[in-house]
This record gives structure tokens, sequence and C-alpha cells, in this order.
């Protein structure tokens, strides 16, 4: 007697992640996705006396096959926010409760991303008053193209 051979399969199912807030440390953590890039942005600390938040951002990319050279990231705030600093090679929206940061080159060289990789942005650094809280993060434009394969 043969025994029948089972064979199961499990589906992923989407599921939307979670964000907790807590207003009085004005700390929070967001996680979203948009086409390609799985993106984080959490703040790591708070101002001091000269300091502004510090921002920490995360992305991972998971394209299913193209690489890029070129991404755009979206920070959204719950109050306006100054830029001051990050890593990124432009951004737009200082003064306003949303910025763009472009990630495009590195030192001078093409900011690269394989198909399938865990990239840390680094810190961006904004002013603002009291009670900042990010209300998300995605990434609003990939390139799809490196120019390496």
């Amino acid at each position: 007697m043969s025994a029948l051979k089972v064979e199961e399969r499990v589906m992923k199912i989407y599921e939307k992640p979670v964000v907790l807030t807590n207003e009085e440390l004005a700390e929070g953590v967001y996680a979203g996705s948009g086409n390609c890039y799985s993106t984080t942005a959490t703040i790591v600390q708070l101002p001091e006396s000269t300091h502004g938040y510090i921002i920490q951002v995360n992305a991972t990319h998971n394209s299913g096959g193209h690489h890029s050279t070129n991404r755009h990231i979206e920070v959204s705030f719950n109050q306006v926010v100054n830029y001051v600093s990050s890593e990124a090679s432009q951004y737009w929206g200082s003064g306003t409760t949303k910025l763009t940061l472009e990630y495009a080159t590195q030192n001078g060289a093409p900011y690269h991303n394989n198909a399938s990789e865990y990239i840390g942005l680094g810190n961006l650094e904004v002013t603002s008053e009291a009670g900042l809280a990010i209300t998300g993060c995605r990434c609003v434009y990939c390139d799809e193209d490196c120019n390496q394969h």
C-alpha cells in the first residue's frame, strides 16, 4: 500500500503594519510600503538645546528583479518640520509636514540597490515644535534601473 504525499502550501497574507505612538514622549515608529520598497522611519533622538529630532530612515528593496540607483522616500509628520541634514542627495518640503528625500548618490558615487536588499538610509535631522510624530513613510519613486545589468 502506498502512502499519499500531502503537500501543504501556505499563502502569504498581507498584514497592514501596526503603528503605536506615545504622544507624551513624542517618539514614533512608522512602517510603510509602496511600490518595491518597504520603509521605516523611527524617531531615535529627541531635541536637545541645539539639536533637532533625529530620525532613522530605512528601506528594504524587494523588487522581484530590477535594480535601482535612484529612489525618493517621503516622510510625513503631524506638524511642520524644517530640514537640517540627512544622507540624501537632495530633499524637498522643508517648512511643511512632508519631506521627500532623494537617494541617488552617496559620496559622489551612484547609490545602487540590488533586486532584494536592506538599506539603512541614515539619519534625518529636522527641527520642529514639541510633540513631533511620524505619520507616514513610503517610497514614492524608484527608477528601476542601475545601468549595471
